[in-house]
């Protein structure tokens, strides 16, 4: 019976720990761009790495049971997390199919 509570707390630490890897790389670009480092490791980590693991642990979290006292921030974070996550795969999935299909022109 308190099986799915620690997984709830595992997938719970997983989806705070990718949306923080997901912030932090965020003024990671920043600093790289005004210093002139290369930027693709962030993003590379960011978009391929933490976002989706992010989308799936809090989808996860939000389908597990809720005990009778958790508190209400998670399941809004959860909620944030999953939509904004979700959304930033889908315009990545979106950009993939128009690249693939010639949609974006090359260089003039």
């Amino acid at each position: 019976m308190s099986q799915p509570l620690h997984i709830r707390r595992l997938v719970r630490a997983v989806f705070i720990s990718a949306a923080v890897v997901v912030l932090l790389c965020m003024p990671w670009v920043l600093v790289a761009e005004a210093c002139g480092w290369s930027q693709r490791p962030a993003h590379l980590l960011q978009s391929f790495i933490a976002i989706p693991i992010a989308f799936l642990s809090s989808g996860m979290f939000l389908w597990l049971r809720v005990p009778e006292d958790a508190p209400a921030w998670e399941r809004r974070l959860a909620w944030v997390v999953w939509v904004l996550s979700g959304a930033w795969l889908a315009m990545l999935a979106w950009v993939f199919v128009a690249l693939s299909r010639g949609m974006f022109p090359g260089p003039a």
